[in-house]
Parts: structure tokens; C-alpha cells; sequence
């Protein structure tokens, strides 16, 4: 049994005895033995179903998941193919203890509070979604309004397309370590990296970006990133000398330059949604979710913008590079 379950095992176990007391103290001598035998095979088969199965389990985690909902959050919505880190990248931010809290079959969201500037110590609730499984339409279509809210009152803070330059690797159901995916790129890496782009670029294609805008688009949108993953794989392959002509000098701009493409068009379709009276921030990051480099600069620049609404609220798209290392 896990912590929670048990502790629910307890609960039920106290209010069984309250309950027979209630009963026994409460009724006749000719129909007490019945009714306590009844109350008896009733506690048994809720202490049972509490016992095996997440049914109570579930009912708490709906009602605190509904709770946190409730509140008022910088909420970020991700959308990139499997495999790309968007799960790892919400772990290196939060830390790995976090746990999803499920929403939809396919749609869940991770919820903390955290800092927006360590100064002030002001912090503000953050909300993440993610989502299982390969179709776009598990974060569309099945987008869950607890999260997102509602059609026409969306509350989406922060949109954040990832993308990386190596899938993951399986063996024997298990994904590779860093070490074995390294020594997977190291061969043909040039080949194998042309192709994991070639994925991104038809799952991130012109006809999706509308939808997703479609799905999550309000005043409350305050900015868009683009977020290249798995630059320590990168810079181990260029310092390998698998990738003739990069130097570590400008990985930077070799990685920002196969995704060229997927940016001018997230670009495009930032820009038909912006309104004169409404600025949306658009921002390309570097990233390795595994190492956290930059994860948290990326994250906490839309905190902050949440936090202060009124602060570079002319500025309608900008870029930011990865800062050194």
C-alpha cells in the first residue's frame, strides 16, 4: 500500500467503528444483531474496494486536482512529438519528486508554486501541461478545460513548442542512458540528426500551429517559445568531432539553423494572432532539459511577465539566445 492508501485504510477503519457503536448504542435487542451484521458487511466490502483498488485514491486526487485548478496560475501549455524531453524539462524545473496529476485519459498537468523573483520572495501558482502518447489531437482536441479553460476564456500563459535533435532510443523497452545514446549518434550523426528534424517538421506543420492557436489563444497568452532540446548532445557530438565544420563556438547557431524552418513558422503564426492592443512575446531557447541548462531562465521569464503584466507590454516579438554556460 502506498502512504496515501493507507492512511485512507485508516480512515475508513475509524469510521466503521464509529459507526457500530452508533448502531449498537442506538437500537433495540431485536433488531440490533441484524442491523450490526448489515452495517458490518457494508464497512467490509468499502474497507475492501478502499484497500485494492485507487477508487478513494482517485476521489481525493479529483477533488485536490479540481482545488488547484481553482486557483489563479501562470499556466504553461507544451506541445512537441514524443520523445523530445517535454516531460523531462518540466522535472529539471520543478524537480524530479513531482508528480503529474492526471486529467483526461491522455492530458495530465504538474502543479507547483514557485518563486518570481527571490528578492521580494514573491511567489505565484504555475500549472504545465503534458499529455501521452503520439497524436496532437490528445492536446488538442482532448485538451482538458480544467486546464486550459474554458473555449473563449482560455488561460494559457506561456506556450512552449519542443523540439530536439535525437529521439529516444528503446532497447529491450527501456529507453537508452545518456552514455548508449551517445554512443548511438556518434555514427552517422549528421544523417541521424537531419532525420529527428524531418520528424519535427511534420509534426510541427502550418495546419497544426492554427489549431493549437485555435485551442488556447486568449488575451491571457503572453508568450510563445520555441525550445530546442538536447544541447549537451550537440556539444558532446561537436567535441567528438562528429559534426565537421561545428565548433562549440557556434553549436548554438548550427542548432538554431536546422530549425529554421518550424521558427518562421511558429513565428508567422504568432504574428496573425497578435492584436495591436495585445503583445505576445516570442522567444527561441536552447536546452538540455537532462542538464537543465536554461531551463529555469526559459520558465521564469514567462513567471515574471505573469507576474507583471504591464512591463514590456510594447514589445511584440523577441528573441533570446542561450546565455554561456
Amino acid at each position: 500500500m502506498t502512504g496515501r492508501r493507507i492512511l485512507i485504510f485508516v480512515v475508513l477503519v475509524l469510521c466503521a467503528m464509529a459507526a457500530v457503536l452508533l448502531v449498537s448504542n442506538g437500537i433495540g435487542n431485536v433488531t440490533g444483531p441484524i442491523l450490526i451484521s448489515i452495517v458490518l458487511v457494508a464497512v467490509t466490502v468499502i474497507i475492501s474496494v478502499g484497500s485494492t483498488t485507487d477508487f478513494y485514491s482517485d476521489l481525493v486526487d479529483g477533488f485536490r486536482s479540481d482545488s488547484i485548478l481553482k486557483k489563479p496560475a501562470c499556466r504553461f501549455y507544451l506541445y512537441g512529438r514524443g520523445g523530445s524531453g517535454k516531460t523531462t524539462l518540466i522535472k529539471s524545473w520543478l524537480g524530479g519528486d513531482v508528480r503529474p496529476e492526471q486529467s483526461t485519459k491522455y492530458f495530465s498537468f504538474y502543479a507547483s508554486e514557485h518563486y518570481v523573483d527571490l528578492e521580494t520572495k514573491r511567489k505565484c501558482n504555475v500549472i504545465i501541461s503534458d499529455y501521452q502518447g503520439q497524436s496532437p489531437s490528445q492536446n488538442t482536441l482532448n485538451a482538458s478545460v480544467k486546464v486550459i479553460g474554458d473555449p473563449g476564456k482560455r488561460l494559457v500563459t506561456g506556450v512552449f513548442f519542443i523540439v530536439d535533435i535525437a529521439p529516444r532510443i528503446e532497447r529491450n523497452n527501456q529507453p537508452l542512458n545518456t552514455e548508449e545514446l551517445i554512443e548511438w549518434l556518434s555514427t552517422d550523426t549528421e544523417n541521424k540528426i537531419r532525420k529527428r528534424v524531418e520528424q519535427h517538421m511534420e509534426y510541427v506543420v502550418p495546419a497544426m500551429l492554427e489549431v493549437i492557436f485555435a485551442t488556447v489563444y486568449s488575451e491571457n497568452l503572453l508568450n510563445v517559445t520555441l525550445i530546442i532540446n538536447k544541447i549537451d548532445l550537440l556539444e558532446k557530438m561537436v567535441s567528438m568531432g562528429c559534426l565537421p565544420g561545428v565548433s562549440l563556438a557556434n553549436v548554438d547557431e548550427y542548432a538554431r539553423n536546422l530549425f529554421k524552418r518550424i521558427e518562421n513558422n511558429i513565428r508567422e503564426a504568432c504574428d496573425r494572432i497578435t492584436k495591436p492592443d495585445h503583445a505576445i512575446e516570442f522567444h527561441v531557447s536552447i536546452v538540455s532539459a537532462a542538464t537543465g541548462t536554461c531551463v529555469a531562465k526559459t520558465f521564469n521569464s514567462v513567471i515574471r511577465r505573469y507576474a507583471n503584466p504591464n512591463v514590456n507590454t510594447t514589445v511584440k516579438v523577441k528573441e533570446r539566445r542561450k546565455t554561456k554556460r
